[in-house]
């Protein structure tokens, strides 16, 4: 047998004080004259032997009590015959800290509650018991075990974090602690593990695999009063385009997960100086898009805020956003031996474009870092250094247009070609290269033409070149000839590039005479505006392109308010870029737009917002839960409400700690045995 608080065994020392007084009981004594003291020697010789026993029944009846009172308050309990000194009492606590424990339960937030409870096992488990306490981080620090002190005074730091985790991360955080404990020999037994959750749908669902190391679980269900949430979902541009004057619808989609209509929810914007109030309309259980029609008047970054006012999980009801408004954009044309002039011509009309032109032998030379369109007119042949540079460029949302000479190299061609997933060149061919078809319900015609396009003049091409798709091309026709095969292609992959499947020599084609030639040059120029990200998630995307000093021994810094945060810098293909991954990100970031800088200069505005798979909320039925978990290959306990502050007291960890309420039934037993002593003894 142990002791939980061994230390009011000392109380078993105040028995001393009634053996004392029953072995030195001193009485008054009361003279009485008889004639005669034969009567009185008789009575006493016939009393003094019970009475002796009387009183020694009620001392030992008095002191049994009190005994068991004081075992009582001690706890006894009966460890494991195979438990040694190393097998200690350990419990695992996973507290979910994510927004959606934000909302407001029947004692208040639902962390708050789940903190409480999670304090309030450490008076069910005996002193010496050891915890591991862990939250969505699931991060190195949170392996360490915890004593009594320890653990309560972590579980009050235990803050609201952005990292969304699903029930299978937790299990497998927990499986992995547990074998690594049994390895090094620290624990022999399967502990128990104390789950506090919400147990929203989605990261409840079923997890694929068994868990081995983990013996049982007791989930602990906080639920709030109100499971509804009204936040916004995403914002995105209508067309990419973000000129100088021009005109730009902003799309917003807002989410209700309520069970009751909400008729006209205020959705209020600010872009700069712009501000406006929008109405949403949001059916229960539904989403509304509303839209902002205006025009970029000012030159320069864009901040923007999107806000709903909401009474549930206030993390979610701002959005955030910046794009840049451009006063011009570069365009570097690369002339081959078969280049037209159009070309350069065409871009040069509007002051928009700033227009560079080299050869092919001065291309390798260039910074592409800050150019928005790279131009290859008339080339026979791709070296290999400049498809190498020129993928490069791509791979960090450079934009390229292709025009073939009149007689290219194939190899070289089709090479870059495969780099940018466009179809690869298969010959020439001249039979039915009638231009008849443009695919106009491409996004890439959108603005260009005002109503359904009739009667258009069409080129006439006389020869050109056979495009071949294979496995590895990604991309969309949207221009055919009337053989079918393509005449102007594009990608459609995250990047931009186009493919013209002629050359523009007059011995091919008509195509620079023709005034569809100038508008698919100036929108595809319109279109290759290198646009930073409009927005990152905390704790998901990892990189935004910077433009600073690499060789300056000060480093970046991200400024909002009183945060000022230093993120890691890396270089890729020559540009470089900024990182908010990793724990310490998400510890110290919040939603917001931020300032970056280098030495005291501003390099640019880096907009963060948080995950929004904490938005939808729905919560697995009880049924749900266990089926979960012994799926998983966990025994389930008894399924806990967490809104009730008793329930870690329920609760069924390692060792039987319910000794003491025998001794309590014996104590009463004792003290009855005392008054019927004293009562029906009379002898």
């Amino acid at each position: 047998m142990k002791w939980v608080y061994p230390e009011f065994l000392f109380a078993l020392l105040v028995l001393v004080i009634p053996i004392l007084i029953h072995l030195f009981h001193f009485r008054k004594y009361k003279t009485l004259y008889f004639s005669s003291i034969a009567f009185v020697k008789s009575v006493e010789q016939q009393q003094k032997n019970p009475r002796k026993i009387k009183h020694l029944l009620v001392l030992i009846a008095r002191a049994l009590a009190f005994t068991c009172l004081v075992i009582a308050f001690a706890q006894p309990y009966f460890p494991h015959s195979n438990a040694d000194k190393k097998d200690i009492q350990l419990i695992g606590v996973y507290i979910d800290n994510s927004f959606s424990m934000s909302r407001i339960g029947g004692q208040g937030e639902l962390l708050a509650q789940a903190k409480e409870l999670a304090g309030s096992i450490v008076d069910k488990a005996p002193r010496n018991t050891q915890y591991v306490l862990f939250t969505n981080e699931l991060s190195g620090n949170e392996k360490q075990t915890l004593t009594k002190v320890k653990f309560v005074d972590q579980v009050a730091k235990v803050n609201y974090s952005s990292i969304y985790r699903s029930k299978e991360e937790v299990l497998s955080y927990w499986n992995q602690w547990v074998e690594d404990a049994q390895k090094e020999g620290n624990i022999k037994s399967k502990p128990s593990l104390v789950y506090l959750s919400d147990f929203q749908k989605n990261k409840s669902s079923n997890p694929i695999k068994k868990f081995k190391s983990i013996s049982s679980v007791t989930p602990l269900i906080l639920a709030p009063q109100n499971t509804g949430n009204l936040y916004v979902d995403t914002i995105w541009f209508e067309t990419p385009i973000q000129k100088l004057g021009s005109a730009q619808t902003l799309s917003i989609r807002v989410v209700n997960t309520g069970k009751e209509r909400i008729e006209s929810a205020v959705v209020s914007i600010q872009i700069g100086k712009l501000k406006r109030d929008l109405f949403a309309e949001l059916p229960a259980n539904g989403a509304d898009t509303v839209q902002l029609n205006y025009f970029n008047q000012d030159a320069g970054i864009a901040s923007g805020k999107i806000s709903i006012n909401d009474k549930q999980m206030t993390q979610d009801d701002s959005f955030f956003f910046n794009y840049e408004v451009k006063k011009s954009s570069s365009v570097l044309i690369i002339n081959g031996e078969d280049a037209v002039e159009n070309v350069g011509i065409v871009f040069g009309l509007d002051d928009f474009y700033k227009i560079k032109e080299v050869s092919t032998n001065q291309a390798s030379q260039e910074n592409l870092e800050s150019i928005d369109l790279v131009v290859l007119n008339g080339l026979n042949q791709i070296p290999s250094n400049l498809s190498t540079e020129l993928t490069g460029y791509h791979e960090e949302q450079g934009s390229i247009l292709l025009i073939p000479g009149t007689n290219i190299s194939p190899t070289g061609w089709n090479a870059l070609l495969e780099k940018l997933s466009l179809p690869a060149i298969n010959g020439t061919q001249t039979v039915g290269l009638g231009i008849q078809k443009l695919n106009i319900k491409d996004p890439f015609f959108l603005g260009i033409f005002e109503g359904r396009p009739e009667n258009i003049s069409l080129p006439a091409v006389a020869k050109g070149y056979r495009l071949m798709s294979n496995s590895k091309t990604l991309s969309s026709n949207l221009i055919n000839y009337q053989n079918g095969t393509p005449f102007f292609v594009k990608s459609t992959g995250k990047n931009n590039s186009y493919l013209f499947s002629t050359s523009l020599k007059p011995e091919f084609s008509t195509f620079t005479s023709n005034q569809l030639f100038s508008t698919l040059l100036l929108h595809i120029g319109n279109l290759s505006q290198r646009q930073n990200p409009y927005y990152l998630i905390i704790g998901s995307d990892g990189s935004y392109p910077v433009n600073i000093n690499t060789s300056s021994e000060n480093p970046v810094h991200l400024k909002q308010a009183q945060i000022d945060y230093i993120p890691v810098i890396f270089t890729k293909n020559k540009r470089s870029y900024l990182s908010i991954q990793g724990l310490e990100a998400i510890r110290i970031l919040e939603a917001g737009n931020y300032s970056i800088s280098q030495d005291g200069k501003p390099k640019g505005i880096l907009s963060m917002n948080y995950n929004r798979l904490e938005s939808q909320t729905l919560e697995s039925t009880p049924e749900e839960i266990k089926t979960a978990f012994e799926q998983a290959g966990i025994h389930v306990n008894a399924m806990q409400d967490g809104s009730n502050w008793n329930s870690a007291s329920l609760l069924e960890i390692g060792e039987s700690y319910d000794s003491w309420i025998w001794f309590v039934f014996f104590a009463g037993i004792f003290v009855l045995c005392e008054m019927a002593l004293l009562i029906f003894y009379k002898k």
